[in-house]
């Protein structure tokens, strides 16, 4: 039997994105970071695997923090005291170069160094014989196919290490049928944040990020606890993360003034939570124009956030967002609409929009489903709306003035 803990996509140094929180280093949250790596070691460490798996995009960058280093190298000496191994591999993000690290990898950190597939074996405690078979990027992109590189099963269990995406031109492209010929007993994929299992004979599984860093990253199963034997294998999540990211509603139904808003608003929290919130404002047309302007939407922030850490709750809320306004809000620019009309001159050529958006043609299925023609109508029509919307140009706010 081998057990072992399949993680991909830590990322760690990464800032948490889109947050709009006042205090300083908060949208750094560091020790996040910190944190959920330590989890994952202590995991291991009550789970007496095997091994563990860091299948690329352990660090955000290719050139880590010094800090970062040390605190990645002190976890992995925990792992080593108790003669566990782990195998890393490097992706489009930490792409490998040796001259960025500050301090030698333990010796229990197995790296895959080379573009080029590597192959490291080794016993488990059950006595088995095992081979692990992976590659690194050396630069963020790596345009290659790699499976047919993978040598043909080489002991009892036998394991791919996998850095890329389906259908990808830049990410290591592979598909499933050729992982399944290599009849390896598993797959150990990394890449894309999303958990997802591509097959089940044999089990090739995305893990997903096991902590997110923007609010698209709700979902975020963890890590894998992956068993393999003589049945059917077995992979569990297990939730790793440090806080989550979450929306609540608030109604200001027949809510009148800011008072009662924010004793509204307040009530939401009852409990301490690790999590950062999206505060979503509905039913406010009861209360007065233009009551949350910018100026009084940051020190709202600034204020609950005070109150939160007054009431040692650990909530962290990023951003308020009123709903259903009825409220004119369009800015007034200085701009008339001819250079509005100029803006969008150079794109109505195909050629010049074809530049713009040449990183998407390249996605191989994205170029296949997509119809440049179409999609060029669509954005353009699409962002003059949203700017005759979102603002008032100057011939157009003249005729406001004049009918007030």
């Amino acid at each position: 039997m081998l057990r072992f803990l399949h993680c991909a996509d830590l990322h760690l140094d990464r800032s948490f994105e889109g947050l709009q929180l006042i205090h300083e280093n908060v949208t750094h949250l560091p020790e996040v970071n910190e944190r959920v790596l330590e989890n994952i070691v202590t995991l291991a460490l009550a789970e007496e695997v095997d091994f563990v798996l860091l299948a690329g995009d352990t660090f955000h960058q290719n050139r880590p923090s010094l800090k970062t280093q040390h605190h990645f190298f002190t976890q992995m000496k925990r792992l080593e005291e108790r003669e566990i191994p782990v195998y890393l591999s490097f992706g489009n993000h930490d792409y490998y170069d040796a001259s960025r690290y500050w301090f030698d990898f333990p010796e229990n950190v197995h790296l895959f160094k080379e573009e080029a597939v590597e192959t490291f074996f080794g016993t488990s405690a059950s006595n088995e014989d095992y081979a692990i078979s992976g590659f690194s990027y050396r630069d963020k992109w790596l345009s290659d196919a790699k499976v047919a590189e993978f040598p043909t099963r080489q002991a009892k269990y036998h394991i791919g290490m996998y850095h890329g995406e389906m259908g990808s031109e830049r990410y290591a492209p592979f598909t499933v049928q050729e992982m399944k010929q290599k009849a390896y007993d598993y797959w150990a994929l990394g890449h894309i944040h999303v958990a997802s299992v591509l097959s089940m004979e044999p089990p090739i599984v995305y893990p997903g990020t096991p902590q997110g860093h923007t609010k698209k990253e709700q979902e975020t199963p963890g890590v894998l606890l992956v068993t393999l034997s003589e049945g059917t294998p077995i992979f569990e999540a297990h939730a790793v993360q440090e806080i989550t990211w979450d929306e609540v509603t608030c109604s200001l139904a027949n809510v009148k003034n800011q008072r009662t808003a924010l004793e509204k608003i307040l009530a939401l929290f009852t409990k301490s939570e690790k999590k950062l919130i999206k505060v979503q404002l509905t039913q406010t047309d009861s209360l007065p124009k233009n009551w949350l302007n910018p100026k009084e939407k940051s020190e709202l922030l600034a204020y609950l956030a005070n109150e939160l850490a007054q009431r040692n709750f650990e909530q962290r809320i990023y951003q308020l967002e009123e709903i259903g306004q009825t409220i004119d809000e369009k800015v007034e620019l200085q701009a008339s609409q001819l250079l509005r009309d100029q803006l969008f001159q150079p794109y109505e050529e195909t050629e010049i929009f074809q530049q713009a958006i040449e990183e998407l043609l390249q996605h191989t299925i994205a170029s296949k489903v997509m119809d440049v023609t179409d999609l060029q109508q669509q954005v353009l029509r699409r962002s003059k709306q949203e700017l005759q919307e979102e603002y008032y140009w100057r011939a157009e706010n003249e005729n406001h003035s004049r009918r007030d």
